[in-house]
Formats: C-alpha cells, sequence, structure tokens
C-alpha cells in the first residue's frame, strides 16, 4: 500500500532527483507541520473525527463529530480575500498565468464580457500561484485543518469558485454530493475540506447545502443528476439522493471558514442574483494516508470517465507521462490507456502540476 508521505520504488526515486534538482520544494504537496509541542492524540471510544491537540473546544469536536462540519466565523481577514480576489481577476484577464490549473469558463459569454470574471467560474488546482496559494498556509486555516488531518498536512486539491448569475437554469449548480467521490486516498477520517466565503453566502446566490450526520455514511454511488437542462462534466451527484433529506443552508459572512468531512453529503444552489459568489478551498490531508486502486469500487465509474475524456481528446491508444525535472531533464513514462489513474498518481505525487505533461501517443 502506497503512503502519501513515504513512497518507494519509481516515485522514490523520483523524489530524489526532484529534491537534488529543484530550486525550491513544490508548494502544493509540501509536509506542513503545525505543532511541534503539543501532538495530535486519538481518543478511541471518545471522538473519532477530530484529533485532540489544544485548539477545538469539546463542544466544538463534538458538534463535528455529530454533524461533519464546523464553522469558524471570521477565521480569514478582509485583506487577505482582497488579495485572493484580485489575483483571480488578473487570472481571468490572462495578466497571470498559472501553470497546471485549470480554468472553467462559460464560453457563451466571452463575446459579450471577454476576458473578464464574469466569464470564468472556476480556477481550479492553483497550487503553482503562490498568491492563491498563501490561503492554504495561513497559520489560521492550517490551526483547524491540523484537528482533523493531524500535524503533516499535505494540500492535495485547490479551488477558487466564482458562482455566476444563473437564475433561469442550472448550469451552475452542483448536485449533493460527497467529496471523496472524486479522491483515491484514505484513510477519510484524516481529510478535511477548508472552504472560506469571499462574500456573503445565502440561499439567494448558492451558497453550501450539507446534510448533517451523513459523514457515517459509507462512500455512495455517484453518477449524473436526472433534471431538465444543462449539467457539467464530472458533476456528479449521489443516485439515491432524497430530495426530502433535512438539509442546513450554510449562511456565511465573508471570511467565515467551514471545515468538512469528505464523506459528508453537500452540494450548491443556484445563484439567483445578478452578482458573484466567490469562495476559496483547499482539501487537506494527512500525509500517513495513502492510496488505493478504484477499480470495482463506486468510483470506478469515474476512473472509466477520465479515461475516455483523455482518449476522445486526443484519439490515440496510449497514454505518455512527460515529467520535466526544472528546466534540466525529461522522463518519459507510457502508460496503457487503461492504466489506473490511481496508480498515475502514486508514480507522480509529489511532482508539481507545472513539471508534468499528460499526452497520448500512438504506439
Amino acid at each position: 500500500m502506497e503512503q502519501l508521505g513515504k513512497r518507494s520504488g519509481p516515485a522514490a526515486r523520483l523524489d530524489t532527483i526532484l529534491r537534488h534538482l529543484s530550486a525550491r520544494t513544490p508548494p502544493a504537496l509540501t509536509f506542513i507541520p503545525t505543532s511541534a509541542q503539543v501532538g495530535a492524540v486519538h481518543q478511541p471510544g471518545k471522538f473519532r473525527f477530530t484529533l485532540d491537540n489544544g485548539i477545538l473546544t469539546t463542544e466544538q469536536r463534538q458538534f463535528y463529530e455529530d454533524n461533519g462540519y464546523l464553522l469558524i466565523r471570521k477565521l480569514v481577514s478582509d485583506e487577505d480575500i482582497e488579495r485572493f480576489r484580485k489575483e483571480f481577476i488578473r487570472i481571468c484577464k490572462k495578466e497571470v498565468r498559472v501553470p497546471g490549473a485549470m480554468i472553467m469558463k462559460n464560453e457563451a459569454l466571452r463575446s459579450q464580457y471577454g476576458q473578464t470574471e464574469s466569464v470564468v467560474n472556476k480556477v481550479q488546482d492553483f497550487q503553482e500561484d503562490e498568491e492563491l496559494f498563501r490561503y492554504c498556509t495561513l497559520p489560521q486555516i492550517l490551526k483547524y485543518v491540523e484537528c482533523f488531518t493531524g500535524p503533516n498536512i499535505m494540500a492535495m486539491h485547490t479551488m477558487l469558485i466564482n458562482k455566476l448569475p444563473d437564475s433561469d437554469k442550472q448550469t451552475f449548480l452542483h448536485p449533493m454530493h460527497q467529496d471523496l467521490h472524486y479522491f483515491p486516498f484514505r484513510p477519510a477520517d484524516r481529510i478535511v475540506c477548508s472552504w472560506t466565503a469571499m462574500q456573503r453566502a445565502d440561499e439567494n446566490n448558492g451558497c453550501l447545502v450539507v446534510l448533517p450526520g451523513t459523514h457515517t455514511l459509507p462512500l455512495k454511488p455517484h453518477g449524473y443528476p436526472e433534471w431538465e437542462g444543462k449539467t457539467n462534466k464530472l458533476f456528479h451527484g449521489i443516485l439515491d439522493y432524497d430530495e426530502k433529506s433535512p438539509k442546513v443552508h450554510l449562511v456565511m459572512e465573508k471570511g467565515d471558514t467551514v471545515f468538512f468531512h469528505p464523506l459528508l453529503i453537500h452540494g450548491s444552489g443556484i445563484n439567483k442574483t445578478s452578482g458573484f459568489r466567490k469562495s476559496i478551498s483547499c482539501h487537506f490531508a494527512s500525509s500517513d494516508g495513502h492510496y488505493i486502486d478504484v477499480k470495482n469500487t463506486t468510483q470506478a465509474d469515474l476512473e472509466k470517465e477520465l479515461q475516455e475524456m483523455v482518449h476522445k481528446r486526443y484519439d490515440m491508444p496510449a497514454l505518455e507521462l512527460k515529467v520535466r525535472l526544472r528546466y534540466m531533464c525529461f522522463i518519459t513514462i507510457q502508460f496503457s490507456p487503461l492504466c489506473s489513474i490511481a496508480l498515475i498518481q502514486q508514480f507522480c505525487f509529489g511532482i508539481p502540476v507545472s513539471q508534468m505533461e499528460l499526452r497520448c501517443l500512438a504506439e
């Protein structure tokens, strides 16, 4: 079983090469110890989902144990929020290019608004942008993250979401889902999402909606929702979701931050206003975790869909991983198109996205 922080074989050799060649440590996949004096101790029988490091009160720990989320008010300063907002605007205008980031846009709006925030609804995997990645290193964020992951923290997945006005359709609605559906690493109890509102979020502009207590459920089968209108690619939802399930709308002000478990069922609504609803988030995990092979699990269909997307885009039979090592050399590894996505992630873990190119080659 492959550990997140302790690899062997080819991955370990690549790590060694990177350490010798890199001018700096890759930021997004760096271990971040945050408690030199106070160790994180799990208390069997009392608390399963939180660790005792002196940060959370007993009441806060019990709330997370019971509900799967914890909301902390005014955790991120207005100054930091404004810096993140300005960087997002620069990315929208293409004044800044973020290596490896996925920028999701509403192409239908480009002719009307051009390169502006009115077109871009998500910047994903922004770990190579130093300004946005500061969010993942804020001491006040990591202080709480450690309560769930332990002291050795890894930033696994980053997003800045700009929910666009969508009053007459469901284009930017994410159906109720569990985040673990997208992650091939475990254990789930040592993963947490930190989600910060960059402006007021409520039912009118599509705030987060959670089903308290559902973090104790197993990972459920996901797929595309059966509703009228457009659905976004890879915006999967729980297939047997009951619309009558009791929900909580998380009304949040700018700087408020919610931490939640990857099995917590949640989603977000439509932005019915004429403005935007911005948030910034990161999924963190303990470096003592491990990867899994998702074959024969509820995540197998997602892996298959990703493989089909790659194959359709390039229309070629083999997937080559080309790793650029700090401008000095290249290492090329060829995979079968049926190769596990988790295996590729295992092999490449620790290499920043900006140093990787995925491309398909004819055999």
